[in-house]
């Protein structure tokens, strides 16, 4: 009887928790973690909301305020358009995505501010997807964005998104091992940091309709670079004013680009070991050299 007793204890102590948890819930700027992040009793803190939010839930931000840093490690969706809701941090990372292998994480309308001495904006460790809308990330030591996948490596897509003043990269991907990792960028500018785009074995990466200026501050830094086991494919996109060499492919990296402004850069093109085709469609000025490229992509 007593062992019964315990066991429907037990049941009802964890049916409980999971009613706690509602599919969606609120922070506010004049929130406190002590409520039940509901609309009328908003949370303080995006940690503090999301331990009382269901997977696959949402939490919104009812009301300009500054969240706090946050690990996320389940399906949610954050969203604060209509409103100022950031997050920032100082010796840290801001917002970590380390989340199942079915679990996908949207982020919508939230700055994300290293204030010079945070280390990376955003990581992604692990998930099926995470999606970035409307999102600002800057003044950070390391990556605005850095993907460091495992074995299940997920997909990333962002849009109409800035990233500006990191000190190492505006998006560094990097995969464990050779699987790959889909990135999809559309409307996306990335400013003042290190190398913009950084693409390491595995990565799959599309950009269109983005502004990529004013990056690389060592000789080390290109604007763009494509790592081996790297494709990457740009169109309709601008690459401009950079110290340094606006494309540069390593041994087994591909690059693609297409119907784009390459303008006021150090170099246009360093092949490197690896491969960079060109449409004739895109226009070049004002580089101080062009460099080599590997051929045409082919017409259809």
């Amino acid at each position: 009887m007593k062992i019964v007793g315990m066991c429907a204890l037990a049941t009802l102590v964890f049916c409980s928790l999971a009613a706690a948890q509602a599919t969606r819930t609120w922070v506010s700027g004049v929130g406190d973690d002590a409520n039940p992040c509901s609309r009328t009793a908003p949370c303080k803190t995006f940690a503090g909301a999301i331990s009382q939010t269901a997977a696959s839930g949402e939490i919104d931000c009812l009301d300009p305020g500054g969240f706090g840093a946050l690990t996320i490690t389940k399906a949610i969706t954050i969203d604060c358009d209509g409103t100022f809701g950031s997050v920032l941090v100082s010796g840290t990372n801001g917002i970590v995505v380390a989340a199942g292998s079915t679990d996908v994480v949207a982020l919508r309308g939230i700055f994300i501010d290293g204030i010079g001495a945070g280390i990376n904006g955003i990581r992604f460790l692990s998930g099926k997807a995470l999606t970035l809308e409307r999102v600002t990330v800057f003044g950070f030591t390391t990556n605005c964005v850095d993907v460091q996948t495992g074995t299940n490596p997920g997909q990333i897509r962002i849009s109409a998104s800035s990233f500006h003043d990191c000190v190492t990269g505006g998006l560094n991907i990097a995969t464990t091992n050779t699987s790959t990792i889909n990135v999809d960028l559309n409307d996306v500018r990335i400013a003042s940091t290190g190398t913009a785009i950084n693409a390491g074995n595995g990565a799959r990466v599309t950009i269109h309709n983005s502004v990529i200026t004013q990056n690389g501050f060592s000789v080390n830094q290109p604007t763009l670079s494509a790592g081996g086991g790297s494709q990457v494919v740009i169109f309709a996109s601008t690459l401009s004013d950079s110290s340094n060499t606006a494309l540069q492919s390593v041994s087994g990296g591909w690059i693609g680009v297409s119907g784009s402004t390459i303008s006021y850069n150090n170099l246009m093109f360093n092949t490197n070991g690896g491969m960079i085709l060109t449409g004739n469609d895109n226009v070049g000025f004002g580089n101080l050299g062009g460099g080599s490229t590997s051929g045409l992509l082919p017409r259809l």
